[in-house]
């Protein structure tokens, strides 16, 4: 079952409007929180959101699962078993959300976020703690329902209800922002809207393919699916991500206090974007290398296009970011927020441009039946993120975590890649993976540098390395791949 022209127009066009629209929304919003909230308070906010995702770890792989399986059962054209797959993890996804539900309750009275904020009101942030908890609970419902149309390659229909689903959500928490409501007021809305959103969500998908939707149950608890392991592999990689993705900011809150988690969530915030951007076109990789693998045809192609667009247009944003940006961000912060948080914005887009690097093997990796190997790398580079963090810390102060965050990047990819080529794809040529991060070292050069003609050398061999590395490779298969040629292409007569 091919992927028509006109469906990945269709899907092309919806997931750039997701990808590109709430990046918007929130570039416009943040300033206006900070305005109307201060410093502290949006520190709170960041502080309250960063421990909430913490409550992704209930998540036992339902959507990873989902798209998966479903992908495999398309390509064997067995529905009896897609419904079986959606049945098992939507029920294991109101399951979840009743947990992290419980644990918001347990979070409010264990008076929890007092670690990581020094107040004299913690009512006040334990109840927006509690609303969060229960306003991330019903994303895993949300999670379950999506992954269905992404594993039928309907990344349009996906993209609409994302993009309905989380810009509702920003537009009524900038209107309340504006209108000068409290967080308390502005979290119970979230839960309501995240709820309706729900709602919304099941009617499209019963439209879509009513056959798949059963009267909610427990039966995950009653019945085991064939390749139930691959929950637990999802699970474990995804845990191991998100504790690493949130350790830094709980390390700020932790040793200094919300004003400065202010300022360097700014910087987060910034290459979350990014990586949340070019993840979710990665997602295109993850159905199709399923797909391929169970028609047994060759991954080659893909992964050398997609490793090329990843890299280069990533890449190429950061650097026009380092090189131009402090105008942008001045504008948009205000002189005061640029100056406390523009050294984090520079050190954590290299840090990005180096975790730009896991997308592709990570999505190829969860196509194929190496998933273990997704679990030993995040253990790998987290471990090693989180002490590089610590020595960083003590070294230097704040700054320091990110140091450490980008050194420890550096020291890992080589390794991921040395392991992805071996098990997945062995036929690329021996030492390629030691090359793969050379254009990250000219982008640290760049701001490490103040020198207007060493720049200029740096800029120089950034583009030399990413034509050699990653743009003459891309081209050589993107003339014969259907999945990626047309971009290519936009890009090759540019």
């Amino acid at each position: 079952m091919s992927l028509s022209k006109k469906q990945f127009i269709k899907n092309s066009v919806w997931t750039f409007l997701e990808l590109t629209l709430y990046p918007v929304l929130m570039i416009i919003a943040t300033p206006v929180f900070i305005k109307k909230l201060g410093i502290e308070q949006y520190g709170l906010w960041m502080l309250v959101s960063t421990i909430t995702l913490g409550i992704n770890v209930l998540n036992i792989g339902v959507g990873d699962t989902n798209i998966r399986l479903i992908s495999k059962y398309r390509a064997e054209d067995n529905f009896g078993l897609i419904k079986r797959v959606f049945n098992y993890n939507f029920s294991l996804s109101l399951f979840l959300c009743l947990s992290a539900c419980v644990v918001g309750i347990l979070f409010y009275y264990s008076n929890f976020i007092s670690i990581f904020y020094k107040t004299t009101d913690y009512n006040f942030a334990n109840t927006i703690l509690l609303l969060a908890c229960f306003s991330s609970g019903i994303k895993f419902i949300e999670i379950a329902i999506l992954s269905v149309f992404k594993a039928f390659e309907r990344f349009d229909i996906n993209s609409k209800l994302v993009l309905f689903s989380k810009n509702s959500t920003m537009i009524m928490n900038l209107v309340l922002v504006i209108l000068n409501y409290n967080l308390i007021t502005i979290f119970t809305v979230s839960v309501c809207i995240n709820f309706v959103n729900i709602i919304i969500q099941l009617t499209v998908l019963f439209f879509y393919e009513r056959k798949i939707i059963g009267f909610p149950n427990l039966v995950f608890f009653r019945e085991k699916l064939d390749e139930l392991n691959y929950n637990f592999w999802y699970w474990s990689q995804s845990v191991v991500a998100l504790l690493g993705f949130l350790a830094d900011k709980l390390l700020v809150a932790y040793f200094t206090d919300v004003k400065t988690l202010g300022y360097y969530s700014i910087a987060s915030l910034i290459g979350a974007q990014i990586h949340n951007f070019f993840l979710s076109f990665g997602s295109f990789i993850f159905p199709r290398v399923s797909f391929k693998l169970a028609e047994k045809k060759d991954l080659a192609r893909i992964y050398f296009v997609s490793r090329g667009i990843v890299a280069l247009l990533g890449w190429a944003l950061i650097a026009f970011l380092i090189l131009f940006g402090d105008f942008i961000f001045k504008l948009w912060l205000g002189h005061e927020t640029f100056i406390n948080s523009i050294y984090f914005i520079k050190l954590y887009l290299v840090f990005e441009a180096g975790m730009l690097l896991i997308i592709v093997p990570f999505y190829f990796i969860n196509g194929t039946h190496h998933i273990k190997l997704n679990s030993l790398f995040e253990v790998v580079i987290r471990s090693t993120h989180f002490l590089a963090m610590l020595v960083g810390f003590y070294l230097i102060g704040v700054n320091g975590i990110i140091y450490g965050l980008i050194l420890s990047t550096f020291l890992n990819i080589p390794f991921q890649y040395f392991y992805f080529h071996k098990r997945v794809m062995p036929g690329i040529a021996p030492f390629q993976y030691l090359w793969v991060i050379t254009p990250v070292f000219f982008l640290l050069g760049l701001i490490i540098s103040g020198n207007v003609f060493f720049q200029l050398s740096l800029v120089l061999c950034l583009l030399a390395a990413c034509k050699l590395i990653y743009f003459d490779p891309a081209k050589q298969y993107s003339r014969e791949t259907f999945l990626f040629s047309s971009l290519f292409g936009r890009l090759e007569s540019k």
